[in-house]
């Protein structure tokens, strides 16, 4: 209770709830910028923390980082492009929900979703860290490629009933992940002897390209149909399509309940991330949901699983950072510089030689998750207005900001070329029917899965049974195959109800 007290004292100042809201305002801008992503804000900010106390500092990287993380959600919804990797699962429905006028009903529904995975992220981190963060070192390569492998087979559960138009896109995905040096054995693989690929196919230049320049084509050849609105979308002038009601909320609140405690495992575990959080969590809640062919049309539970997956990940990764010195993602991995600057030293001593700074940090992880509720309700009628702009300026600004962002990003004229080209793929994909989003889940999983699998077999003299004499890979694979055979059994009986 002292420390508490302490901490209270020490992170209600004026200085450091300016910098939280900071912060927040920075990192929801950034966020909704395609290819300006959270890591990038928080290195930039970084800098700026050194003359900071310790608190203060921190309290910004905090509101940068969530802020960021809800901010992608925002042109996910209005534009169907998402402004980071973890908002793609959030496009899906919410963009579908605002062009049926109801993009204000969309955006709240992921601002309550947000803060809720948040505040249930930062209760993990104050009440379980050292106990999750020890259930997450029995993850090693074996554990891995079983939890790609089950986050793989999320393509069969989003791909509504194109599932061999899914499985196909999920491949394409995984083959462009191959992209580049062999991380065992150091040869180029499909590099067609271009030394710009020889670095790999950047996933910033795939997510603006697949979603944004593709989204833009689209609009684009929409426009030159006679009759065409000059209006992206509509806004509906009926105050319950702007809002969500209790009903809805208690609705998708089991999907927000399944999606809460799976970001937060996901974010206990180093390199993972937000994005395999949230495309679990979205294909868990269309599983589970009693109106699954609503997924994919303007699923409330879509939008609802997906963001407060993603969003649950912000307070767990500080768990293994805080508790074994270990970053958690890459914006934690900037953070562990920030404290080391100022001489604090994560790990098991810290809880012991700097308790105050640490309760101060908890309360720190509360008091911005609560601000970031009003700052992002405040933002709303900013955010809906930009549906307002008319088609001609809206798309072609969109393409000049991916670009722009692109380039960057990356700093190369080659990674821009290629976001051009990722554009003009997702644009036929999306004209033949293939599903984007399975593309992007083989993209960030193949080198997770790759990787993992061939460590463990290099661990295990090339034999399987290391995957199964495991029990954490050997539940993780079990589950993966109830999944395949559930979904399969599924598919089988609507061809055969088709038949008849």
């Amino acid at each position: 209770m002292d420390q508490i007290l302490v901490g209270l004292e020490q992170i209600l100042q004026l200085q450091n709830i300016l910098l939280m809201i900071v912060g927040l305002i920075v990192g929801i801008v950034i966020g909704a910028i395609p290819g300006l992503n959270v890591p990038l804000a928080v290195a930039l900010a970084l800098p700026f923390t050194f003359s900071l106390p310790p608190l203060a500092g921190i309290s910004m990287l905090i509101g940068i980082y969530k802020g960021g993380t809800y901010g992608g959600s925002i042109s996910a919804i209005l534009l169907n492009v998402p402004g980071t990797p973890a908002a793609a699962a959030t496009a899906i429905d919410g963009n579908a929900l605002a062009r049926q006028g109801k993009a204000g009903k969309a955006l709240k529904l992921s601002i309550y979703a947000s803060v809720f995975g948040e505040l249930v992220s930062d209760i993990v981190l104050i009440v379980a860290a050292a106990q999750v963060s020890r259930f997450a070192l029995k993850f090693g390569p074996p554990e891995f490629f079983a939890l790609g492998l089950f986050a793989l087979t999320i393509i069969g559960l989003i791909s509504g009933t194109g599932l061999v138009r899914g499985i196909i896109a999920g491949a394409l995905g995984f083959l462009l992940s191959m992209v580049g040096i062999d991380p065992v054995e150091g040869g180029a693989r499909m590099t067609f002897d271009i030394y710009e690929l020889s670095g790999g196919l950047k996933f910033i230049a795939l997510i603006i390209g697949a979603f944004a320049i593709s989204e833009a084509l689209v609009q684009v050849e929409k426009s030159a149909r006679p009759g065409t609105k000059l209006k992206v979308l509509e806004i509906s002038p009926h105050k319950a399509d702007n809002n969500v009601s209790k009903a809805e909320f208690m609705q998708v609140l089991p999907a927000m309940l399944r999606g809460t405690p799976l970001g937060v495992a996901i974010g206990a575990i180093p390199g993972l991330g937000s994005s395999i959080a949230a495309f679990l969590s979205y294909g868990l809640a269309k599983k589970l949901s009693k109106t699954p062919e609503e997924f994919g049309k303007g699923s409330l539970e879509g939008v609802a699983a997906a963001e407060s997956a993603n969003n649950a990940v912000t307070g767990s990764t500080l768990i293994p950072l805080l508790t074994l010195g270990i970053p958690g993602d890459v914006i934690t991995a900037i953070m562990l510089g920030a404290l080391t600057v100022h001489g604090i030293v994560p790990g098991p001593t810290l809880f012991q030689q700097q308790g105050d700074f640490v309760s101060a940090l908890f309360i720190c992880m509360l008091i911005v998750t609560f601000l970031h509720f009003f700052v992002a309700m405040l933002g709303l009628p900013l955010f809906i207005r930009a549906v307002r702009i008319p088609r001609g300026i809206l798309f072609p600004l969109v393409i000049v900001l991916c670009v722009t962002g692109a380039f960057v990003a990356t700093s190369s004229i080659f990674d821009t070329m290629v976001m051009l080209g990722f554009g003009v793929l997702g644009y036929l994909m999306v004209k033949f029917g293939f599903p984007i989003a399975p593309m992007l889940i083989g993209f960030i999983l193949g080198p997770l899965v790759e990787m993992s699998l061939r460590q463990s077999l290099i661990i295990s003299g090339n034999s399987l049974d290391i995957f199964f004499t495991r029990p954490v890979s050997a539940t993780l694979l079990t589950l993966t195959l109830i999944i395949i055979i559930t979904v399969g059994w599924q598919r089988f009986k609507e061809l055969k109800q088709n038949e008849n």
